[in-house]
């Protein structure tokens, strides 16, 4: 944030939310973290009899309370509101970028003899080592793979219009209506989608990409991590040695990067979807009405006491 416009920064409430002010203008956001919500850009309805103008980026707040206090004063945290779906990518990709450094350093068996022991072990020792090193490596693959998977689903469900219905015939040929509850409880990740969220958002047949091919396989890994069908099978963890697997650990966050640039392409996108590597992120703008907002501090005094 630019030093010179910290003094344009105050805390607004709107609709109970806090938000911080922490831009005027929109070209100088500078982006917190990618865990964080999007902020919204509102700016003054020329068209409004207000004769006030002006524009703010605002950004969401969050607090804490805490029971204990600190020299008899509250203790609160506070902090930006995080992004759902922003915090499960976030642990999928750590979890990717963790397994892919032990791969290359210690199991790549392009680099690495696993033939060869330290011959200042006993044999029990080296196995010892080389089985806790596989199983690190498991539990990361399959953390990325899990919160990943978690990920889609919690972006489709916030990305469907609280409004929206779906029709579908039933084998018996009777049409059903599914509502927004109806659609996240009863309908696969799959078909929400290639379904509901193309026909929603107006995209392109996702289906038809190679990107599809490649989202049948992560889910089919996720499915074999969750519904195990005997706790004695363990040789679908193999899959996890070919490399490949960390291009399939990237899918979620590629199809979510699909449906932000289509949408961006039509010139609106969702204030609920999280921040994506390599996109253009643009974030939301809104008019304001000022009789919405009610100025409870600002960011030197912190929150007025009332």
């Amino acid at each position: 944030m630019k030093k010179q416009k910290q003094k344009q920064v105050s805390t607004e409430r709107k609709k109970d939310k806090d938000y911080l002010i922490v831009n005027v203008e929109q070209k100088d956001y500078e982006l917190i973290d990618l865990r964080t919500n999007k902020p919204i850009f509102f700016y003054s309805d020329p068209l409004s009899e207000n004769k006030e103008t002006g524009s703010a980026v605002f950004q969401e707040l969050d607090s804490i309370q805490f029971h204990t206090k600190i020299d008899g004063k509250k203790n609160t945290l506070e902090y930006f509101s995080p992004n759902s779906v922003g915090i499960l990518l976030s642990v999928s990709n750590k979890s990717m970028v963790e397994a892919k450094s032990l791969y290359n350093e210690k199991i790549n068996p392009d680099k690495i003899n696993h033939f060869e022991i330290d011959e200042a072990l006993d044999r029990l020792s080296n196995i010892t080592n080389k089985s806790r090193l596989v199983y690190d490596y498991i539990e990361l693959i399959q953390t990325s793979i899990v919160f990943g998977y978690t990920a889609l689903e919690a972006f489709v469900n916030l990305s469907i219009p609280d409004d929206y219905q779906h029709n579908e015939k039933n084998s018996k040929g009777i049409n059903e209506i599914y509502d927004k509850e109806a659609i996240e409880r009863w309908l696969s990740l799959k078909v929400k989608l290639s379904g509901i969220l193309v026909s929603i958002y107006e995209t392109k047949p996702i289906k038809q990409l190679q990107l599809w091919t490649r989202y049948n396989q992560f889910e089919e890994y996720r499915n074999e991590i969750i519904h195990q069908k005997s706790v004695n099978h363990t040789n679908f963890y193999k899959k996890y040695f070919n490399k490949e697997i960390f291009n399939l650990c990237k899918v979620p966050e590629e199809i979510i990067k699909f449906f932000f640039d289509e949408r961006t392409q039509n010139g609106q996108t969702n204030p609920l979807w999280p921040w994506v590597i390599n996109a253009k992120n643009d974030f939301p703008s809104r008019f304001l009405d000022p009789a919405n907002v009610e100025i409870t501090g600002n960011i030197f005094e912190g929150k007025f006491t009332k």
